[in-house]
């Protein structure tokens, strides 16, 4: 390697410095996907105008959390979730005014070209509590393996990368968001960065003020196990003044579900889309509802229990009931009972309790009475031939109360 290239690596990893930041995040009520904790990763400024940064959902969290940034060498500061993706990992930060040091430039963004196999990379992150480190690679690979599209590359991510940039050695744009490790006995070689292409359509939506929130899908499509590149109805729940898919349908011009998603973000009001139906071409015309604010969620926690609604695609298909329980704190009252993230709530005393509203004010009357109430829980099953067990278990009730929400 000449001086020449060194050089320019040099002067991209020290632009990087100038733009990543630390994250600190601090959970203390979980939703389902995340854990109670404080944990520490990256993040980079997107826009210095607005104050926004971009890092991973994983890395603030998808439950309400405490969350702050601090540039190199700088102090922390308090910041909010702006908005918190359900689909891709990815949030937005809003940063307080005069937080960002003088002179700092946000980060180049690549939102058009996905990089190809083989192209030069960077991430930047503090892997183990190691701060501002720079780790180098390659593209090894586009994937849709795990749940939606991902970069691929050999340079290393590790724990305390997630939400840093992964920046290309040629053009200095950051190219994607460092998310996550395969990790199989300490593999280094395969690792996955969320691309910029789709998060830059999120970013360009909330700065002209639109919601980017991608459509409730309560859809399934079938497994591209054999890489057909077709994404394929399996099964719909889609209510009939949505849009007409059928199962079976072959939605045309998407590969995989990122970007059939990516496409409607934006355009949830009206929108057509190109299909195959038994051999026939068709357009159809329709909408489809966002799905709700990730900030927005709201929670009840009663005696060590977090219980909240809980939405899958294919509920209908299953019969569960409207609210899970999401987290048991250990040593609580819950824990006690023998009470398990995942139980679906069924009903109290043998009320069925619709919603969170409900739920509230029938705890509060119980706790006002100093009377325990009787969780009637459908929990999967680990017998053979049953799907679900039931069962009932007493509940003091304590420390009841609301949380999450939009903060006003």
């Amino acid at each position: 390697m000449n001086n020449e290239i060194l050089a320019s690596e040099e002067d991209i990893f020290k632009q990087a410095l100038a733009y990543t930041v630390k994250i600190k995040a601090r959970v203390d009520k979980p939703f389902l996907g995340d854990e109670k904790g404080a944990f520490t990763a990256a993040g980079f400024l997107v826009d210095a105008k607005q104050r926004l940064v971009m890092t991973n959902a994983h890395v603030v969290a998808r439950s309400p959390s405490h969350v702050s940034v601090a540039f190199y060498n700088g102090h922390y500061y308090k910041a909010r979730k702006l908005y918190v993706d359900p689909v891709l990992d990815l949030a937005l930060l809003k940063l307080p005014k005069n937080s960002i040091p003088k002179g700092i430039k946000a980060a180049q963004l690549e939102c058009k070209n996905i990089p190809a196999v083989g192209h030069p990379v960077g991430a930047l992150g503090h892997p183990w509590g190691i701060f501002f480190t720079g780790t180098r690679g390659v593209i090894s690979g586009i994937t849709d393996k795990f749940g939606g599209e991902f970069l691929q590359t050999d340079a290393p991510i590790n724990s305390g990368n997630s939400g840093g940039p992964l920046i290309s050695m040629k053009t200095a744009k950051v190219v994607g968001i460092n998310t996550s490790s395969l990790n199989k006995n300490q593999d280094q070689n395969t690792n996955f960065a969320t691309p910029m292409k789709y998060a830059c359509r999120v970013l360009e939506l909330l700065q002209i003020g639109k919601n980017p929130s991608p459509p409730e899908l309560p859809i399934l499509f079938q497994l591209d196990i054999d890489d057909s590149n077709k994404l394929i109805v399996a099964s719909t729940h889609l209510a009939s003044d949505l849009i007409a898919l059928e199962n079976g349908d072959i939605i045309e011009k998407f590969e995989n579900e990122t970007q059939f998603i990516h496409a409607l973000r934006g355009n949830l009001d009206n929108f057509s889309l190109a299909i195959t139906r038994q051999n026939k071409k068709m357009i159809l015309s329709g909408r489809l509802n966002a799905m709700q604010l990730v900030t927005e969620r709201k929670g009840i926690f009663v005696s060590g229990i977090v219980i909240a609604p809980w939405w899958i695609r294919d509920w209908q298909e299953v019969n569960l009931p409207p609210l899970v329980i999401h987290n048991v704190e250990a040593g609580s009252i819950g824990d006690d009972q023998k009470i398990q993230n995942w139980d679906n709530l069924v009903s109290i005393d043998r009320k069925p309790m619709k919603n969170l509203k409900q739920l509230f004010a029938y705890l509060k009357a119980a706790k006002l009475q100093d009377k325990k109430v009787y969780l009637t829980i459908k929990r999967f099953s680990d017998l053979d031939d049953r799907l679900y067990d039931y069962l009932e278990r007493p509940l003091k009730v304590v420390d009841l109360k609301y949380f999450g929400g939009k903060k006003k």
